[in-house]
């Protein structure tokens, strides 16, 4: 038994992390053939959010807009939800999350969700912000046979990161609530090379699949990094598939990337998916998905 992607879902050109976060769940879930009674846990990765929101949890908002467990009656199993952040590898984090739930014989559906926006909730680009506001979900479910999610690999640099988004309190006076800086400029091409290439050396190495027949689906850190990526593990070219939003995707990238990948027939002809995140740490994570 493995743990299949069932549905994906991507929202765009909103300014809210929360309401595209939520329309993304929405949309998948349906695409799923479920409905919001059936979701078991909903895992949030989004980082930049709504006004620089740090309570309530953003998983328990999108859940609300999304119509997840609003109501509690006798004998259901409330839907658990939480935010797990960690940058772009967020999403693949969470993937790790929900194979243990998933082992919980009362677990059948885990909804993933991503997104990312600025704190103004402007869908005008902002001076210093390097992210496209998108909202993407995953629904996850067990299924028998091969087909499913390998380990999470992940490579990092020791010791303690440099924050990449951040507010400095003594300079928030008014504005402190929709004002974000974004700083990557600590982390090296080579390091996000480095730490990517490591992780899914190893992802693919336990995956044992031929090269003609992976499928790579990684961020954007830098507008090559895919292309540099694939020469390091020794793919063609002709494997890499990227999200198609204009700018970077950050936490919604790699949902963005299946879908892209799904829909343009990419995944016919292949039996691996080889999902890579790389970015602030610097670090990176990588799994391999036996496709179905």
């Amino acid at each position: 038994m493995g743990i299949v992607i069932s549905a994906v879902a991507v929202e765009t050109g909103g300014g809210s992390s929360i309401e595209q976060a939520a329309a993304a769940t929405r949309r998948a879930i349906a695409e799923a053939g479920a409905t919001p009674e059936q979701i078991d846990a909903l895992i949030n990765t989004g980082v930049y959010r709504d006004w620089n929101m740090v309570e309530p949890a953003m998983s328990a908002l999108i859940q609300q807009q999304a119509g997840i467990g609003l109501e509690y009656r006798t004998g259901d199993t409330p839907c658990l939800s939480f935010d797990l952040m960690n940058g772009a590898s967020g999403v693949l984090n969470a993937v790790q999350v929900s194979q243990a739930l998933l082992e919980a014989p009362t677990v059948h559906r885990v909804v993933v969700v991503s997104g990312d926006a600025h704190p103004s909730k402007s869908t005008a680009p902002q001076r210093g912000f390097p992210i496209k506001p998108v909202g993407a979900a995953l629904v996850l479910e067990k299924r028998d046979g091969p087909a499913g999610f390998g380990a999470l690999h992940v490579s990092a640099t020791d010791g303690r990161t440099t924050a990449a988004g951040f507010v400095r309190l003594p300079d928030m006076g008014v504005t402190g609530r929709s004002s974000i800086i974004v700083d990557r400029s600590t982390d090296t091409v080579d390091e996000l090379l480095h730490h990517a290439a490591s992780a899914a050396s190893e992802a693919l190495d336990v995956a044992d699949a031929a090269p003609e027949r992976i499928v790579l689906l990684c961020n954007r850190s830098t507008p090559d990094f895919p292309q540099l990526l694939a020469q390091r593990l020794g793919l063609p070219a002709t494997a890499i598939c990227t999200d198609d939003t204009e700018g970077d995707a950050h936490t919604s990238a790699l949902p963005a990337a299946y879908l892209a990948a799904r829909d343009n027939g990419r995944l016919d002809d292949a039996d691996l998916a080889l999902f890579v995140a790389a970015g602030a740490g610097p670090s990176a994570s990588a799994i391999a998905y036996r496709l179905p």
